[in-house]
């Protein structure tokens, strides 16, 4: 019995089969789908279409961002390619394979690597692991006899439209039609024998979409113009093939053009061959085509007496290499400076360069041998020293770019500004602070050993002299000035009115309106609850009317005892007026807020005839202020 193990090479009529199938089924029935490769299962079915079939898939060369974003990406997520993957862009197989092969490439400086002994390249009868991401083997001539069914059989079944399951549809649909026109007519019969059958629809919860349009807008009934309808429709004009689409090509138009120049010399050569050949002579001739031109150079940036003194300090500085590294020890010439190389690191160059200089290293080797190195190294239980790293990034998902840009000749340590020594005088800007200024044209050297500071002592006497001048006259400017009077005058400026703007008045609401007139009429009864006497305010018990008499009874006996001839005294004038006092109070109370037994009994009697109200006695009244005012001993 002979055992057949799926997987294997991919070829290109299963590819082909596969693409057919996958556009037929669908990304979702790879059993299906492998039913139709004898030499293939479902998952290597998917995992070919998801790893090399797909339209989606990039399979161009690998770009240095890509290559970056990488590299980073499995600095930060070792081993996690399916996750690094829809990052960059490419498959997780192709991550892992470009990866491996950056870290080859980092890893051939080593001395100890030996490509043939990578356990990752296949040897003579070995299978490939992952066949589904590489490019499908051609066909051959003569194909086996299961390829050759396989393929039949597919071809058969991918065209296959009319089977048992297209033949079913098809009979339903016929059966469903019938039965739709068998009713139709049953109701029309009825209908004309004077039976109205109406068939009940159930109500739905949703639109009917059978029986109505959903978010249908009728027209108003009415009359409308309808002379825009007939109008013609307008044909755009626009491309329709690609070469119209996309135009024609440089290249055509080049040949286009050859084409016709090799045309007009045959024709000239025809008709006048001298004349032809005299102008080939003028074209091919070097002097012609090249014209002298005029050299334009920029204008010079040192003069010739600034190049004598630069040229006299390089050979005093070689003079003085020579005495000092001529005898000594090392020990000794390292305590000294050398002067050989300060003209050409500090001086300007003469000419810019061209393009900016090389960075320090390759981003991406250096990113691979980091990786390699961190990938070789041991576990930190097992103790010893860390792998050498290059610097890394670590900030962000993707790395930083970095911009490389050309170094300013202008700005190196070596030229510090505000150094003392400086070759290039002539021609320079004077200083301000007593240094001699930056400008292009004079840049500072290296002096350690402060040899060139003589140089320059004329020149800084000269500031000093300056300075103490400028001091000088300056104080006694100062010293001319009026002595200050410390009177001061202030005029404010009067303030402008604003004119009262009209405010806006707002419409009040209802339920605002009734607990403001509910709130005002609590203050009002308070206020007026507050000017009666203590007893109505504590409600305390009052006499009544029969007492009022007997207080009355004693007041005008009182009185008429004043017919004698005595004199009352003050302390019985001020009993009377108190008693006097107190009556009109208590006539006061009992008109004005009788008692609740008097109501009570009128209410009961139900007597409609008006009862003459007592008249309620005047008594003085005092203002809340003037009450609060009144201080009680």
């Amino acid at each position: 019995m002979r055992i057949m193990i799926k997987g294997g090479v991919w070829k290109n009529t299963e590819d082909e089969i596969l693409k057919a199938a996958v556009m037929k089924y669908g990304k979702n029935q790879w059993a299906r789908i492998s039913s139709l490769l004898v030499r293939k299962s479902a998952k290597q079915c998917k995992a070919r279409w998801y790893e090399w079939l797909d339209p989606s898939i990039k399979k161009t060369e690998w770009t240095r961002e890509e290559d970056e974003k990488l590299l980073h990406l499995a600095k930060l997520m070792p081993t996690q390619w399916r996750t690094i993957a829809p990052i960059v862009g490419r498959t997780p197989s192709q991550c892992l394979e470009r990866y491996e092969k950056l870290l080859d490439a980092a890893c051939v400086k080593d001395e100890n690597y030996e490509p043939g002994d990578d356990p990752r390249k296949l040897r003579p009868g070995e299978i490939d692991p992952n066949p589904e991401s590489k490019p499908a083997r051609p066909d051959p001539v003569d194909m086996d006899e299961d390829e050759k069914e396989m393929l039949s059989e597919a071809r058969a079944r991918l065209a296959n439209t009319k089977g048992k399951k297209a033949k079913r549809k098809a009979r339903e649909k016929q059966l469903e039609e019938a039965r739709r026109l068998a009713s139709l007519q049953k109701k029309r019969e009825l209908k004309a024998a004077g039976i109205d059958v109406r068939h009940r629809r159930r109500k739905r919860k949703g639109i009917d979409y059978n029986a109505e349009i959903p978010f249908e807008k009728r027209p108003p009934p009415g009359f409308f113009d309808v002379a825009d309808e007939d109008r013609p429709v307008e044909q755009p004009q626009f491309p329709t093939t690609i070469e119209e689409l996309e135009g024609k090509r440089r290249i055509d138009v080049e040949t286009q053009l050859r084409k016709q120049d090799i045309a007009k010399n045959k024709i000239a050569q025809r008709q006048d061959a001298p004349s032809a050949i005299l102008h080939a002579n003028k074209l091919n001739d070097p002097e012609t085509v090249r014209k002298q031109t005029k050299l334009m150079l920029p204008p010079p940036q040192i003069s010739d007496q600034e190049l004598d003194e630069i040229a006299r300090m390089g050979y005093a500085n070689d003079l003085a290499g020579s005495d000092e590294f001529g005898e000594g020890s090392a020990a000794t010439r390292a305590l000294l400076a050398n002067y050989a190389q300060t003209p050409g690191r500090g001086m300007t160059p003469l000419r810019t360069p061209q393009r900016s200089p090389a960075s320090k290293g390759d981003a991406v080797m250096m990113e691979a041998e980091n990786l390699a190195r961190l990938r070789e190294s041991q576990t930190p239980l097992l103790g010893g020293e860390n792998p050498e790293l290059h610097p890394s990034d670590f900030t962000g998902v993707t790395p930083k770019r970095k911009e490389v840009q050309t170094p300013n000749p202008m700005l190196t340590p070596s030229a510090t500004p505000g150094v003392a020594g400086l070759t290039p005088r002539i021609g320079m800007t004077p200083a301000r602070d007593g240094y001699a200024s930056m400008t292009p044209k004079g840049t500072p050297l290296r002096d350690e050993l402060h040899i060139n500071e003589d140089v320059d002592m004329h020149e800084r006497a000269k500031l000093e002299l300056q300075r103490a001048e400028i001091r000088r006259s300056l104080r006694s400017g100062l010293g001319s000035l009026p002595q200050p009077k410390n009177e001061y005058q202030i005029v404010m400026q009067p303030i402008p009115e604003d004119a009262e703007e009209p405010e806006e008045k707002i419409e009040e609401d209802m339920s605002d309106r009734i607990a403001r007139e509910m709130a005002e009429e609590e203050a009002r009864q308070q206020a007026l609850l507050r000017k009666r006497s203590k007893v109505l305010q504590r409600e305390l018990p009052r006499p009544p009317a029969a007492s009022l008499e007997l207080i009355r009874n004693s007041v005008i006996r009182a009185d008429g005892d004043k017919s004698s001839f005595v004199p009352p005294t003050s302390i019985e004038q001020a009993d009377e007026m108190i008693r006097r006092e107190l009556l009109a109070l208590l006539e006061h109370d009992n008109a004005k807020y009788p008692l609740d037994e008097k109501v009570n009994k009128e209410k009961k009697k139900g007597a409609k005839r008006v009862v003459n109200e007592p008249v309620v006695p005047v008594i003085e009244e005092f203002h809340e202020e003037e009450m609060k005012d009144v201080c009680i001993y």
